[in-house]
């Protein structure tokens, strides 16, 4: 059964999990909270209470997740504990020290260990605490990225390893952003419809041509942004006020090359020249984005658009773009940008996308894409690029990608976390993208 509140899904058959659940369960809070979050989702009964482990360096993740649980009446846990151990994370008598006072105020009730957030030092001392041949039925548990599993480690027998499926448990987009306590640039929510969608299939049928991503890219650096951009910030577009002076723009250039001609007709663009105020009826919200939206941004709304084609039996089940990341300490500033995400379960995949075509500008865009969702979904998360680059560079880029990032190349396997498509991948990119799900699901197997 599916329950929804609150924007969270919970699916209420969990009966692989059952047996494992606990009244009490220690939770090792690393930087990265999210494998702490679903420990706590999968393993607590209800009414059952989480116990948040941290030292000075994750204080602030620990305390975020504290908030997090305590109100979120669907899971119907107690209040969540804080231990503190300050800078003792290597210090076997302060870890087991801070860790017993608590089991001493525990009565009754079945206790666990998730050890999968903490240090290895953490781990080893935090288990020593925790384990008792008189509390024999203690579940000790980790979070396994590698093969998305519940791995329940056992004194008289092997590991018991359980697969955390899509359907059961599903952690939207802004339950992950808040988690790590990043929130939207006001006025910015992420897209969850594509903008423009068959304009922008069109806009991908001519890209797929070498020639024409560059007559197209020459058009929007040389007319475009001269006539829109800021003259005293090129890195920004005038007001919309400057933006609704302009005169139509010329297409002179562009209207012999019949692919480009009806990509425009798709977007209701006739004659010689592009009007903006024209262009943003077709049903853009502002000048400014319509000088985005032709600029580069049609490729996310395509992208988007392609995974939420997507068969639902792959459980896709939350998908957006254009994610502006308020910086906390300047909140008029953004702190990053995210292009496409969907969510499956708990595993983000995140996906940048850029209407460049050389190479070591794709490799610094995906470099950085893998940073930002390691640092959101963790070990878990997968990452791939969309750009405009030729089959050539694509394969020579995955080379260079899987011998940086693969740990041992030599093997011959592939890694598939990260994946790069080019321009001839832009029209059947749901395809593309429904394999690289596919592969990601056999790797994990």
């Amino acid at each position: 059964m599916k329950v929804e509140k609150d924007g969270q899904t919970t699916f209420m058959s969990t009966s692989e999990f059952d047996k494992y659940k606990v009244d009490h369960l220690f939770l090792l809070v690393g930087e990265n909270p999210l494998p702490n979050y679903v420990a706590a989702r999968l393993l607590l009964n209800q009414g059952g209470t989480p116990y948040l482990v941290y030292t000075n360096g994750t204080e602030k993740p620990a305390k975020r997740l504290q908030t997090i649980l305590n109100s979120e009446p669907i899971i119907g846990l107690k209040t969540a504990q804080l231990v503190p151990l300050n800078d003792s994370e290597a210090d076997a008598y302060q870890i087991q020290k801070a860790i017993r006072s608590k089991l001493e105020t525990i009565k009754d009730g079945k206790i666990g260990l998730n050890y999968t957030g903490g240090t290895k030092a953490m781990a080893v001392h935090a288990y020593r605490a925790v384990f008792s041949k008189e509390r024999p039925e203690t579940v000790f548990s980790y979070l396994d990225p590698r093969r998305l599993e519940m791995c329940i480690d056992r004194e008289n027998g092997d590991r018991i390893r359980i697969k955390v499926k899509p359907e059961t448990l599903q952690v939207k987009l802004v339950k992950l952003f808040q988690i790590h306590g990043w929130t939207w640039q006001e006025k910015s929510e992420p897209i969850d419809k594509p903008e423009l969608p068959e304009g922008a299939t069109a806009f991908a049928e001519f890209h797929n041509n070498g020639d024409l991503v560059k007559l197209w890219r020459n058009w929007c650096n040389e007319v475009l942004r001269k006539a829109a951009r800021d003259e005293n910030n090129k890195n920004k577009w005038k007001k919309e006020n400057q933006l609704k002076e302009l005169p139509s723009l010329s297409l002179d250039n562009l209207k012999s090359h019949e692919k480009i001609v009806s990509a425009l007709t798709h977007v209701g663009v006739v004659g010689k020249e592009l009007s903006l105020q024209t262009f943003k009826e077709q049903g853009l919200k502002s000048l400014e984005s319509t000088c985005k939206w032709l600029d580069g941004e049609w490729l996310e709304h395509h992208v988007l658009q392609q995974v939420q084609k997507i068969p639902t039996n792959l459980d896709i089940y939350d998908s957006a773009t254009s994610f502006w990341i308020r910086n906390p300490i300047d909140p008029k500033n953004t702190k990053f940008q995210f292009d496409v995400a969907f969510m499956r379960g708990y595993q983000l995949f995140a996906i940048s996308c850029t209407t460049i075509d050389r190479k070591s500008d794709c490799k610094s865009k995906l470099f950085e894409a893998y940073i930002r969702a390691r640092q959101l979904g963790g070990d878990e998360a997968r990452v791939a690029l969309v750009c405009c680059a030729n089959e050539t560079d694509v394969n020579a880029l995955e080379t260079e990608i899987t011998n940086v990032f693969n740990p041992s190349p030599e093997s011959g396997i592939k890694n598939h976390k990260l994946a790069v498509f080019g321009r001839d991948d832009l029209i059947d990119l749901s395809s593309r993208i429904e394999d690289w799900i596919k592969q990601n699901d056999k790797d994990a197997r």
